[in-house]
């Protein structure tokens, strides 16, 4: 299968607009995926920024693995980077942000100080591959509702400052995805997770590796979520048991791949780290 393949004009232009203004921030906030820590990572961002110092932001804590991507936290912590693992819904996103961001520029600040200079509020770049939760995180470190946040890919088309506090201001960029992904895996994955629509690879291809991983991993969810006794016409059994048929009585395989998926992608089947 040929890996997807995408590169749409708003998002190059968005690549120009965030070199041209890298210049003006202190570090970058990156949202990625809990679920996907490695695959929601944009490696064209990764070039940009290679110079400027990162919080990466894993969001939805509370669908992925915590085991898991713990694990990855300490290899990302072990290359330089600060990490925060939140739930964008019931953590404090602007107390902690606020604690990491003294954290990262302790150094500009002591510096500062020992020169008899005031500093002035910290300036992030806030950055992500679409549906991270990364509109969600602006508006809570805001306190209103700064930008739109919405499911799906490409509704920033322009960079906005946003104001948190004395301490801090951030430049909201579009979601963006890259020309190629590196393989077909880290593809799936972000359909998997909805970082990209579900036709950026087919339906059969995405709900199967869901699938053949769960019988793998957890198989107990699946007994127990569908009432199946076997994994064998998984697709057909499901539907049957969970009534999702059209007229005269035949399943709908279309229907039970969606259904699945959203109970995949909701927590429904467990919390799940892809990477």
């Amino acid at each position: 299968m040929s890996v997807a393949q995408w590169f749409p004009g708003h998002m190059a232009k968005a690549i120009r607009l965030i070199e041209d203004n890298l210049k003006a921030v202190d570090f970058v906030i990156e949202c990625r995926d809990a679920r996907a820590p490695i695959s929601t990572r944009n490696p064209l961002l990764a070039k940009t920024f290679q110079n400027k110092k990162r919080l990466i932001l894993l969001t939805k804590k509370d669908l992925a693995s915590l085991e898991r991507t713990s694990q990855i936290m300490k290899t990302l912590e072990d290359e330089g980077h600060v990490v925060l693992l939140v739930d964008v819904h019931k953590d404090n996103i602007k107390r902690l942000v606020l604690e990491k961001t003294a954290e990262i520029m302790k150094e500009k600040h002591d510096r500062d100080k020992r020169r008899g200079i005031r500093s002035r509020a910290s300036r992030a770049m806030i950055v992500g591959v679409p549906n991270v939760g990364k509109s969600t995180v602006i508006n809570r470190l805001a306190s209103r509702k700064a930008v739109r946040a919405e499911n799906r890919p490409g509704v920033t088309q322009s960079l906005t400052l946003v104001k948190v506090s004395e301490a801090l201001e951030i430049v909201d960029t579009p979601g963006l995805l890259w020309p190629k992904f590196e393989t077909e895996s880290m593809g799936i994955i972000n359909a998997l997770v909805g970082s990209i629509k579900e036709t950026g690879f087919s339906l059969e291809v995405i709900s199967d590796t869901a699938r053949d991983y769960l019988i793998e991993h957890n198989p107990n969810s699946l007994q127990t979520r569908y009432s199946i006794t076997t994994f064998d016409s998984f697709y057909e059994s499901v539907g049957k048991s969970m009534g999702w048929l059209v007229s005269g009585g035949e399943v709908d395989d279309v229907f039970v791949r969606r259904m699945f998926l959203k109970d995949v992608q909701n927590g429904t089947l467990g919390m799940i780290t892809w990477d």
